[in-house]
């Protein structure tokens, strides 16, 4: 867990989750803009930026566990809210699934963006079988489908460096699975924001509507897959979040 601006006496804190291949550095520069009473905390899987020498993680199982075991041995003091996109969407929504069913705890509020929920069918058509793919065709396939960053894609010796987190990543998407049916209860009971790009492949928004008891809104912004890393969405989410923290209404 990485945070570059500690608040110790923030209320709540925002727990970011990686894109495939990503890191937390990305999301702990929020915690520069984000209002006084969060703290923003970036969620950092083995094989990169701080734990770059640890190998990297393929099993989602392990994955989950581990976060769940760090945010009950470390951070369960305060109320606490998550942001993911892409895999980081699917990987938060399953570490709250399995924080509700161990402790009976929830996030106060998650923040989505960039995939369709685990449980849609519609997913399993986007799902890439990695184990089949020669390098040179995963690597073909993510750029198709907009999953690499194009500062990466472009660089080799930064595609190197970033390959093997990006690989056993893609390995993990295929297990972050839920099921649920129409007749279903919803398992979440928190509000969820969901967010995605206006040129990014169209998302089974309604599938994320039933997970959760609590409102639900979806909003586009301008760019593809990677349209959080465009510096005025950025800015709009830094202020979505601030302003559903101040009790706000709407974005601005």
């Amino acid at each position: 867990m990485n945070c570059r601006f500690p608040r110790p006496d923030a209320s709540c804190r925002l727990f970011c989750f990686p894109w495939a291949g990503g890191g937390a550095s990305f999301y702990t520069a929020w915690g520069e803009d984000i209002t006084e009473d969060v703290e923003v905390i970036g969620v950092c899987l083995a094989g990169r930026e701080n734990r770059f020498n640890e190998p990297c993680c393929d099993n989602a199982k392990e994955t989950i566990d581990w976060i769940v075991k760090t945010l009950h041995d470390e951070y369960f003091d305060k109320p606490f809210a998550f942001y993911g996109h892409s895999m980081g969407a699917l990987l938060s929504f399953l570490v709250a699934l399995e924080i509700k069913r161990l402790y009976n705890k929830e996030p106060e509020h998650m923040f989505l963006s960039g995939t369709t929920a685990p449980h849609s069918p519609h997913r399993q058509a986007r799902i890439l079988n990695v184990n089949k793919l020669t390098k040179d065709e995963f690597l073909e396939k993510l750029k198709v489908l907009g999953g690499i960053p194009a500062e990466i894609y472009d660089n080799p010796e930064l595609m190197e460096i970033f390959y093997p987190s990006m690989y056993a990543d893609f390995c993990m998407v295929p297990q972050l699975k839920y099921e649920q049916s129409p007749e279903d209860k919803p398992p979440l009971n928190c509000p969820i924001d969901f967010f995605d790009g206006t040129e990014d492949t169209d998302h089974d928004i309604a599938a994320w509507k039933q997970v959760t008891k609590g409102s639900f809104t979806f909003r586009k912004m301008p760019g593809g897959h990677f349209f959080l890393k465009e510096p005025e969405n950025t800015r709009k989410l830094i202020n979505y979040v601030n302003q559903r923290f101040g009790g706000f209404e709407d974005i601005c």
